[in-house]
């Protein structure tokens, strides 16, 4: 048969075609409702994120026989100690140091139910529902957290965050599949604080990784925090939720500003 230019392109955009849709097939099936933490005693440890070295430190006291006789309140106050006062405070700059840790009671969101920001948010507690979502050239995933009913999108199509970004809550997310995992790059972060007790500049990044266990009852996300006002070095911290197909979020009204 001829191969003429018309055939040609037709061949050239089946290929093209082919290539998405086996890239489409290809995508981890992270969407659902996940909820709280699998009963591990681990995830329970870091039901609203805990930096990896602070959980392994955990695993490694309930693993150690010359602790047998400890219970596992005093295991983990044992490692919840190690994790604020030494493994943090090792990871903070000196300008961070000086306000760590975090006093909440002047905590906006006690205070002025001012809601949460990306880095207590992505690791808040309680339900969140993952949606993976595929429109024609437009491609994202969507992120609905049952805290402060807040939600995120992280765009797949290539995009680059916009060059005045103007920093927010949530900041600005984009992402990507490999292999089985979901990574996510945000910045445009405004200024903040976390759950591990430390400050955060506008100038935080942040790496998520999702990925899903073979049995498809866990999903576990590991991110990595980078700021260069407050981190002297990369801060790695996880969690993980359960599968909870028949969890319902519910509009968070609850919040109440105390009389003075």
């Amino acid at each position: 048969m001829k191969i003429t230019k018309k055939n040609g392109l037709l061949t050239i955009g089946i290929a093209v075609l082919l290539v998405l849709t086996v890239q489409l097939n290809a995508a981890p099936q992270l969407s659902g409702m996940w909820s709280d933490p699998p009963p591990r005693a681990e995830d329970a440890f870091c039901h609203v994120g805990c930096p990896v070295v602070a959980r392994e430190y955990l695993t490694a006291l309930l693993n150690d026989p010359t602790k047998l006789d400890l219970t596992y309140t005093q295991l983990r106050d044992e490692a919840e100690r190690y994790m604020r006062a030494e493994l943090i405070p090792d990871h903070l700059t000196e300008e961070a140091l000086s306000t760590y840790p975090f006093n909440r009671n002047t905590d906006p969101s006690l205070i002025s139910c001012v809601p949460w920001g990306f880095a207590r948010q992505i690791l808040s507690p309680h339900a969140m529902e993952l949606t993976q979502s595929d429109f024609h050239d437009l491609s994202y995933v969507t992120i609905y957290y049952s805290e402060w009913t807040a939600q995120r999108t992280i765009y797949l199509d290539g995009r680059q965050p916009p060059v005045d970004l103007t920093p927010s809550l949530l900041g600005f997310s984009v992402g990507y599949y490999e292999d089985d995992v979901l990574v996510v790059e945000t910045s445009g972060i405004s200024a903040n604080h976390s759950n591990a007790g430390f400050a955060h500049s506008d100038q935080l990044t942040a790496t998520e990784r999702f990925a899903r266990s073979a049995d498809g009852n866990r999903l576990d996300l590991e991110v990595t925090f980078r700021d260069p006002i407050t981190l002297s070095k990369p801060l790695r911290m996880v969690r993980a939720w359960a599968w909870a197909p028949t969890e319902i979020i519910y509009a968070y009204d609850a919040c109440v500003v105390p009389e003075e």
